[in-house]
């Protein structure tokens, strides 16, 4: 899996056991999301939010994230901002910075390419303030 391995430029990802990459696949309520690179420094990830799907309200305290909208619309919070996100938009969002997400389309998935970077990954670096989701 890729949270075993570490970061290695003549990595041969065409050598990996699929069947292990299929483990690295996370369903939440809202979608999914895709570990795509794992390292003492930075974790890379692909999200897919549902139709009216929404991430938390959260904050990290360890790690700043970087997104790129890859597909469909979104409407962001960050700080006390609201933002339409659309394809192609870049959003960076400091540590300790409350910000959520949501998917405005009835019909498609919004996909995300976000980037962490910091000093810990690991899911309970998110400090959750509203979920519709009850995960408080």
């Amino acid at each position: 899996m890729l949270n075993d391995l570490k970061w290695n430029y003549s990595l041969d990802f065409s050598e990996m056991d699929k069947k292990e990459l299929v483990y690295e696949i996370y369903n939440r309520p809202w979608g999914y999301f895709k570990t795509v690179l794992l390292s003492d420094f930075a974790q890379a990830k692909i999200l897919c939010v549902y139709p009216k799907g929404k991430l938390s309200l959260q904050e990290h305290k360890f790690r700043e994230e970087h997104w790129v909208i890859i597909k469909g619309n979104g409407r962001m919070t960050i700080g006390d901002s609201q933002k339409l996100l659309n394809e192609g938009d870049y959003i960076y969002i400091p540590k300790g910075c409350k910000h959520t997400i949501e998917n405005i389309s009835d019909n498609n998935n919004l996909y995300i390419s976000e980037v962490q970077l910091g000093t810990y990954f690991g899911e309970d670096d998110i400090i959750r303030y509203e979920d519709i989701y009850n995960r408080i």
